[in-house]
This record gives structure tokens, C-alpha cells and sequence, in this order.
């Protein structure tokens, strides 16, 4: 079951700012992408990317690492929005296709199939990642990424905005999680890590101050934006407050 719809994704990327790229002086994208060019090192091919909007990460994999990119998401505007980055910072690619995942024909396969944030939006996440693998390619490469709302997210979030969480499954937030799924599909973990440190942009919260605990939290993470920018913390990483986490899988030939 989808724990989102797709109306939400519309209304997400409508007014998405162009042209969207992988910013080394945003903590975030800078610990994704020193781990991505560090587990990836020496793959060579074409990359899929599930649920590919805006398509900074698909312009990342074709300029750093000579990647061919193509991608899938559900939303129109989204797919509308990573087409027209891709032509405004002149990137070669494949399809970028509009659709619903779970039901597209796997009619070809990739070098590298790569999904960051996006099985944890449903609940069955072992039936999503056999429709990754019907994408890849004997000998090719898995990549899934979720963000971590567990350890000090949860409150943090909960006091925010409690929906985000119910649109999450918090359940698959750990590396224990990755770990045991490679067994179930054949496939050989490479390196599974928290990565991100602590990320102050993680939890989403709507406009305006509701209350006491409200405008504290607000208060502390407007604090620590600035704290982030600083290269020492990237490294500093644990279940409890690193933001994210990265599985990366070979599927045997």
C-alpha cells in the first residue's frame, strides 16, 4: 500500500526552483554525495533513478560519474519539472517516464538502479524492491536510500508536523533492515552506513508557530543550519541523529 498519493507529489514539485543541482554547500547533498561517488566508484553503464524528480541526482551521476541517466515518477509536474532541468544544464539522458512504478513493464535493464527516498513510502517495501530488481541487470547495481525519522527525528517531526510521519514507514529505518533484506533477494550487501550527521532540514514543519514546542524546535534547527555548514560534522554519524541511510547492493549474474 502507497502511503502517499500521488496528488501530494503534484503539489510538492509544482514550484520547484530551476535549475535544481547536487549543492556541495548543503550538508545534505554533500554526505550523499561524497558516499554515492565513494560505493559507485567504478560503475560504468546506464542508471535508473525510481522516483526521479527533480533529476539533480541524475545530472550528478551523468557529470561525476559517466552515467547514462534515465527515470521514473508518478508525478506529471515532476516529471515536467526533471525534464526541463535536464535540458537547462544540458544533459544528455534516456526516458524520463511518467507512471506508476509498481505496474510499468520492466522492458529493459539497467546497470544501476538507484531509489533515494522512496520505498519507505509504502508499506509493502519487499514487493517495491522485486520491481527494482525487475530493472536491473544480472551483475548490476542496487542502490536504496531512506531518510532516517527514527532516533531524534521522531519527536522533532511529531512536534512539527505529525502527517509526515504517517507518510513514512518507519518500520525499514535501519541499517538492520538492509542488512537482512539481501538474503531475501539474492543479492550481496556492498556497504550499508547512517550517513548525513545530523540534518537540521530533515524535519518539515508548516508555515507559522503553533505553540511553545513549536517555536523551541524551530528555534533550535534555525541554529544548527548554521552549525552544518561546517565539513567537520559529515562524518560524524549514528542511529540516533544521522539523517539518513544508504544501502548499496551487487545482484549476483
Amino acid at each position: 500500500m502507497e502511503l502517499t498519493e500521488v496528488e501530494f507529489w503534484d503539489e510538492y514539485w509544482a514550484n520547484c526552483r530551476l535549475p535544481n543541482v547536487v549543492d556541495g554547500n548543503f550538508s545534505f547533498d554533500r554526505c550523499l554525495r561524497d558516499e554515492l561517488l565513494r560505493s559507485l566508484a567504478g560503475c560504468r553503464g546506464e542508471v535508473l533513478e525510481v522516483g526521479c524528480v527533480p533529476g539533480k541526482w541524475l545530472a550528478f551521476m551523468a557529470e561525476d560519474m559517466g552515467l547514462v541517466p534515465s527515470g521514473i515518477d508518478f508525478s506529471k509536474s515532476g516529471v515536467e519539472c526533471t525534464l526541463r532541468n535536464l535540458e537547462m544544464l544540458g544533459i544528455e539522458h534516456g526516458r524520463i517516464v511518467c507512471g506508476d512504478f509498481l505496474k510499468l513493464p520492466a522492458d529493459r535493464r539497467f546497470d544501476v538502479v538507484l531509489s533515494l527516498g522512496f520505498i519507505e513510502h509504502f508499506s509493502d517495501v519487499d514487493a517495491v524492491v522485486g520491481r527494482h530488481l525487475d530493472w536491473l541487470k544480472p551483475g548490476g547495481t542496487l542502490v536504496l536510500g531512506v531518510p532516517n525519522f527514527r532516533g531524534v527525528y521522531g519527536p522533532i517531526q511529531a512536534v512539527l508536523d505529525k502527517t509526515v510521519l504517517d507518510k513514512h514507514n518507519l518500520e525499514i529505518m535501519s541499517t538492520s533492515f538492509f542488512e537482512e533484506l539481501g538474503p531475501r533477494f539474492d543479492l550481496i550487501l556492498k556497504s550499508v552506513a547512517y550517513i548525513g550527521s545530523f540534518e537540521p532540514l530533515l524535519p518539515m514543519g508548516r508555515p507559522g508557530v503553533t505553540g511553545p514546542a513549536q517555536f523551541f524546535v524551530k528555534a533550535f534547527l534555525r541554529v544548527c543550519t548554521y552549525i552544518r555548514r561546517l565539513r567537520l560534522f559529515d562524518r560524524l554519524n549514528s542511529r540516533f541523529f544521522s539523517s539518513y541511510i544508504l544501502a548499496v547492493y551487487t545482484r549476483e549474474s
